[in-house]
């Protein structure tokens, strides 16, 4: 069962990291096309920035969890690797676990967030801005999906890992 979840979740991680490569591409593409307009036919896109600034935003929320997946964050290491394994485990526990605090509160408040927005369009490209918000709570959920198997691999509930 486990090797099952753990497989379903990497490819969910292979297919985040396609739809990032994908949304960072049409975000180059929409980019260089206002770019083109506005100085090679001196017409301005009125729904380019509008869409970058949105693309960019989903970029980052579904980022976040492919960056915590791989350990890249930006972190302090010398207290970490200056404990012992046990202390060092129980550390990484506690970090995850604000990590997963920080996912559930994501989408908790984007979520409240969303019943606002729902009235609202925005001007450029004429969406409603609880799509514009819904990104952050994929990202986010995507990013409780990491910690959790994260965390199971830690207590040794999910192959690849025990405690110390």
């Amino acid at each position: 069962m486990g090797t099952m979840i753990l497989k379903a979740t990497r490819y969910l991680d292979r297919a985040m990291e396609a739809l990032i490569v994908l949304l960072f591409a049409v975000l180059v593409v929409v980019g260089g096309l206002q770019v083109f307009n506005r100085f090679a036919l001196n017409v301005s896109l009125s729904w380019s920035e509008e869409l970058q600034k949105y693309l960019h935003v989903w970029l980052v929320y579904f980022t976040i969890p492919v960056v915590y997946n791989r350990g890249a964050h930006i972190g302090v290491d010398v207290l970490m690797q200056a404990l012992p394994n046990k202390p060092r485990w129980v550390l990484q526990v506690v970090i995850d676990l604000m990590w997963l605090a920080l996912a559930v509160a994501i989408v908790r408040y984007t979520l409240i967030v969303m019943t606002v927005a729902r009235f609202q369009v925005s001007p450029g490209i004429d969406v409603s801005m609880d799509k514009v918000y819904f990104g952050m709570v994929i990202g986010g959920a995507y990013l409780v999906i990491v910690v959790l198997r994260s965390l199971g691999v830690r207590f040794g509930l999910l192959p690849g890992g025990a405690r110390p």
